[in-house]
């Protein structure tokens, strides 16, 4: 598909998402295309990321250029869209969604890719006009939670923008609640040694 397109579809995803929706998951991509692509949007980011910690570094220690940090921050990006993905899926069919695992994937890719095009917009900004990378940040996150719920609207045909927030809404508290627990797993071993120290 040719550059125009998906510039078209980026402008339909912010006018009229429910529409764009239905495009993406009209396409059928398959799914090992749809792992090549969301390893490539996190890599995207995480170059991103690079280039704003060797512009601007870090104060605080966190991400410092190339090092170990940005290998930990894909992974935490990564993992968190795996999550995401695993989690509007399945409690999205159990609130009655119909949305297959593909659906979900190919829209929560589409929308990683955006996402990067927004941070290096951001990122420009930011050298120019600080003010309007943070007004963009803002506007970014309000648009794209709007644009989220159509898709999950729309990959579950639930018919409603209140059930697409409820499914966001359990979702939240699912992945909470896993993270919580394998935090807990990790932790216990330390636990358990500090009566020795």
């Amino acid at each position: 598909m040719s550059f125009a397109h998906w510039r078209t579809l980026a402008v339909t995803t912010v006018t009229d998402p429910a529409a764009a929706a239905r495009q993406i998951m009209a396409m059928d991509i398959p799914r090992e295309a749809l792992w090549v692509a969301l390893a490539l949007a996190i890599v995207l980011n995480t170059t991103i990321q690079a280039i704003m910690n060797l512009v601007f570094p870090a104060t605080d220690g966190m991400l410092p250029g190339m090092g170990p940090g940005l290998g930990a921050y894909a992974a935490i990006v990564g993992g968190g869209l795996i999550l995401t993905i695993v989690a509007i899926h399945r409690v999205g069919r159990w609130m009655g969604g119909q949305g297959s695992f593909t659906d979900i994937m190919a829209l929560m890719v589409w929308m990683q890719f955006l996402r990067v095009v927004v941070q290096a917009a951001g990122f420009l900004l930011l050298l120019v006009v600080p003010i309007l990378s943070a007004l963009l940040a803002l506007a970014a996150s309000l648009v794209g939670l709007y644009i989220f719920l159509h898709f999950i609207d729309q990959a579950h045909r639930l018919g409603s923008i209140w059930r697409a927030a409820g499914v966001l809404i359990v979702s939240v508290f699912a992945i909470a609640f896993v993270l919580f627990v394998l935090l807990s797993i990790a932790g216990a071993p330390l636990t358990g040694s500090a009566a020795y120290v």
